[in-house]
């Protein structure tokens, strides 16, 4: 495991900056000697620490029971993505970002320490913009590239996004205190397929070297500058509103859309 840790370590110390954003499957992740589950788990963000050196590690503690009209307690909400995002929400992180749904946990500073009523997850506003701006890496630990997010942001912030429609969850923020909050939520139309091409928008990415995988035996790991992920794909998305989709539902997508003539709204499907 030493020749593809080395690797990852030069690319991170020509590329990073200040931020990496994990998004894990330890499955995939390096070769690891345990004894037990607790000890796999650990080990796997040990190697992950020593491979990002000195930059500050967030990762998604992303919880979906905002949406099903429970309360978001900041602190004590597990992470419903993995194993460890959870554990590192528990033992590593000195932070948690306080939106609904699309948090995240990280080391340093705490990049959105304010609590707002009206929440956009995928605005500039969002933590997905303060990577962008602060030229963050994006890491797939073991993790495919059909789980990334960045997606949304991208989406949002093209100002072409017309097969989603926004849609608002009301409910109660704690952290230590209730507060109200909106979460402005740009949804996929209700009772219809949206899947995005991700096999297309992977090679593309490789192809255009915006994108590197590093594979040794099981493990996989892909990695990018945000910004330059962000950048390709708003410039595809300004030619070809459709370029994320995959072939069904670019098909069905467009023909509403042409019998709309308008992006889409959630009266239209709800």
């Amino acid at each position: 495991m030493t020749k593809i840790k080395n690797e990852l370590k030069e690319y991170i110390s020509k590329n990073g900056n200040s931020h990496i954003l994990i998004h894990s499957d330890i499955l995939f992740g390096f070769k690891i000697k345990f004894e037990n589950q607790s000890q796999f788990i650990a080990q796997h963000y040990n190697e992950l620490h020593e491979t990002c050196q000195s930059l500050d590690i967030l990762m998604p503690s992303f919880n979906y029971d905002f949406c099903k009209g429970k309360p978001y307690n900041v602190k004590n909400d597990e992470s419903q993505v993995g194993s460890l995002s959870e554990y590192f929400r528990q033992n590593i992180s000195s932070w948690r970002s306080s939106t609904p749904v699309f948090n995240f946990s990280g080391t340093g500073i705490n990049p959105s320490p304010n609590l707002v009523k009206d929440i956009d997850p995928f605005d500039d506003n969002s933590l997905f913009g303060f990577l962008n701006k602060k030229k963050g890496l994006l890491m797939h630990y073991g993790s495919g590239f059909h789980s990334t997010t960045l997606i949304h942001y991208v989406e949002r912030i093209s100002h072409k996004l017309i097969y989603r429609y926004n849609k608002e969850f009301s409910g109660i923020i704690n952290d230590g205190k209730n507060h109200e909050a909106n979460l402005i939520y740009h949804v996929r139309p209700k009772d219809f397929a949206l899947d995005y091409d991700w096999t297309k928008l992977e090679s593309d990415l490789l192809n255009e070297k915006l994108l590197n995988k590093f594979k040794e035996g099981r493990t996989q790991i892909l990695i990018a500058k945000i910004d330059d992920i962000v950048n390709f794909w708003l410039g595809k998305i300004a030619d070809d509103p459709f370029y994320l989709l995959d072939a069904n539902t670019k098909l069905w997508v467009m023909k509403k859309y042409r019998e709309l003539n308008r992006r889409f709204l959630i009266t239209d499907f709800e």
